[in-house]
């Protein structure tokens, strides 16, 4: 008995379906339902089995794509458009150990109180805050990228809304992955706030992370 042939369109689902990017994860789950269909139409050839492995496996590795950018923009995106913020806001209303969990390494809450009272006594409570749109991305050395896109660590800017004084300018050491013991571990914190003002200089948080005049938090 003379065997039929694959079905073109079961081939090239399960061709995309081993691209494992949504891209073609989601193109194989569409071609494998158009061979079904088309097998059943025609019945002049085969491969329900290899367009049904398409449609499972393109699902699972959509779906694991899609958990993993939710995940990502959750607990990643998330904290570096707005962690600052937050952080600052929630010392503002009193929250030490809010604040402090922004960072990896704790300070004293006396260090904590000390720098959110120096922030009030300046600048007000914080209102509002984002990512500060105009300041370019500096270029990252290759061997300080995740994967070769992410950056393990990198300075951020942001503009912060008071309400005594507007614009206010916050620089941010954002650690998302660090090496110990020549291994990296994920850490996705912040490693010190700097607030920029030439008029009173700059407030820096934890103090150990400034230079001699930036340790005096509040003076």
């Amino acid at each position: 008995m003379h065997q039929k042939k694959i079905n073109p369109w079961s081939l090239v689902a399960f061709l995309s379906a081993l691209g494992f990017c949504p891209l073609f994860t989601i193109a194989a789950i569409l071609f494998g339902i158009r061979a079904i269909i088309d097998i059943k139409a025609k019945g002049d050839t085969r491969g329900i089995r290899l367009a049904w492995f398409a449609i499972l496996f393109g699902s699972m590795i959509t779906g694991l794509w899609g958990g993993g950018m939710l995940w990502w923009n959750i607990n990643v995106r998330e904290k570096i458009e707005h962690g600052p913020i937050a952080a600052i806001m929630e010392g503002q209303s009193g929250h030490i150990k809010a604040f402090q969990a922004a960072f990896g390494n704790l300070s004293s809450d006396e260090e904590c109180a000390v720098f959110i009272a120096a922030l009030h006594n300046r600048y007000g409570t914080l209102n509002s805050g984002e990512l500060d749109q105009h300041v370019g991305e500096a270029e990252i050395e290759s061997n300080k990228l995740w994967f070769g896109m992410v950056p393990v660590e990198a300075e951020l800017e942001y503009v912060l809304q008071f309400s005594n004084v507007d614009d206010v300018h916050l620089t941010a050491m954002f650690q998302l992955f660090e090496t110990v013991n020549g291994a990296s571990e994920f850490k996705n914190r912040f490693v010190w706030f700097r607030i920029d003002d030439e008029e009173l200089g700059n407030l820096v948080y934890p103090a150990n992370q400034g230079t001699v005049e930036q340790k005096q938090i509040g003076e």
